[in-house]
């Protein structure tokens, strides 16, 4: 059986940097698939179309935002104010992760799921779906330092509601046909300079090797399914899934859960990032890019009773991870039963969160170790009890 650990270093030191819809990303999933193959699974590849950029949608939006300044200044106050609104409109469908006219302008790229399913003993009673995406993000300057990272956070928090105040002035200016009522949104235009900027510069930094996120899930999705092949459950059937494109969007996630709609409502756990220094293991109780999108409240209760019953995992809750999304994102919006894991610090850091830092040397194999077995105890747990929706 292989580790968790020796699934990182191949995928973060090997493979190395596996950005979305590239040759990297589809090597770690043939990897995937190879190690399946070799604990005596069948793996399925299903393809798929994705973005391959995650900012380039927000620097489509907010450059066309700000290219509707000349054109009210130019006399043109009504196509502005309808093509800002339109504009602002499409930011919001992206980041509730809702197809949008946006996403038919983005470069788009072939990439792939992997995954493989294990049997339980006895009669299938319910299905545990344990996912971990395998592409990494850029470096961005966004993402440099903390400071940086509050910066970003702020200007983006910022951002929309400044667009929402261009457009009212817009309006205005075009009901009155007074243009000046332009001026004044000039200050918010400022804010989304400095967002479009962001979005630039983004695409044009190296890839991560991506040991922590996601090295880390998705190699504990293979150890747990090699352990799970030798060691099945009584009554409850797992598949191990591999995704692709999750730091673009989450449109492998989104792609699997649309194929399998007939699955039902089907438990569906997210490991991603959980191998920083001083975190974890952490689950979440919401995650947040615009919209709250909430884990499962049995799930939740069940972690809780398994970190107070077991302390040596030293394992916490973390009430809302803000301003980012996971693979659960499309799968609780499809009405899924979701858990997901995420290795915050207590101090609500991410350690080596999409910085060149994120390698091998940096993965606390103790925490790897404290957040499987936690996973492990989950999973039997579950299956002792029968989860039911």
């Amino acid at each position: 059986m292989t580790s968790t650990m020796e699934h990182v270093a191949y995928l973060s030191k090997h493979i190395g940097p596996r950005g979305s819809t590239t040759d990297a990303e589809r090597e770690a999933a043939e990897y995937a698939a190879r190690v399946f193959r070799e604990a005596g699974l069948e793996p399925h590849v299903e393809p798929f179309i994705s973005a391959t950029s995650a900012w380039r949608p927000f620097a489509i939006a907010t450059g066309g935002m700000l290219l509707m300044f000349p054109i009210f200044f130019l006399g043109g106050r009504w196509i502005a104010t309808a093509g800002l609104f339109l504009l602002v409109l499409c930011t919001v469908m992206e980041l509730t992760f809702t197809p949008n006219p946006l996403r038919w302008l983005v470069p788009k790229g072939r990439s792939q799921n992997v995954y493989a399913i294990l049997s339980p003993v006895g009669p299938v009673r319910q299905r545990v779906i344990l996912c971990g995406h395998l592409d990494t993000h850029r470096t961005p300057w966004a993402f440099s330092s903390l400071r940086a990272l509050a910066i970003y956070r702020t200007l983006v928090t910022l951002g929309l509601p400044g667009a929402v105040g261009i457009g009212a002035l817009f309006l205005t200016g075009a009901i009155t046909g007074n243009p000046t009522w332009g001026l004044p949104a000039l200050l918010p235009g400022l804010l989304l300079t400095a967002v479009f900027a962001m979005a630039i510069q983004a695409d044009f930094t190296p890839y991560t090797h991506g040991a922590n996120d996601n090295a880390t899930g998705a190699g504990m999705v293979l150890a747990l399914a090699e352990r799970i092949r030798r060691e099945p459950l009584q009554h409850t059937e797992v598949w191990a899934l591999c995704t692709g494109c999750e730091e673009v969007g989450a449109y492998g996630a989104a792609a699997f859960v649309r194929g399998h709609a007939d699955l039902g409502q089907p438990i569906f756990i997210v490991l991603d990032t959980l191998g920083g220094p001083g975190s974890g293991p952490c689950y979440l109780a919401q995650e947040t890019m615009l919209l709250p999108l909430r884990s499962d409240p049995k799930l939740l209760a069940l972690a809780d009773r398994i970190a107070r019953s077991h302390p040596e995992f030293g394992a916490y809750r973390w009430s809302n991870f803000r301003g980012a999304y996971t693979d659960g994102a499309p799968a609780i919006r499809a009405g899924w039963r979701v858990l997901t894991f995420v290795n915050l610090r207590p101090d609500g850091v991410l350690p080596h969160w999409h910085q060149p830092s994120d390698v091998y040397e940096n993965v606390d194999p103790e925490v790897v170790a404290r957040t499987e077995a936690f996973v492990w105890r989950l999973l039997q747990e579950m299956d002792r009890t029968v989860w039911e929706s």
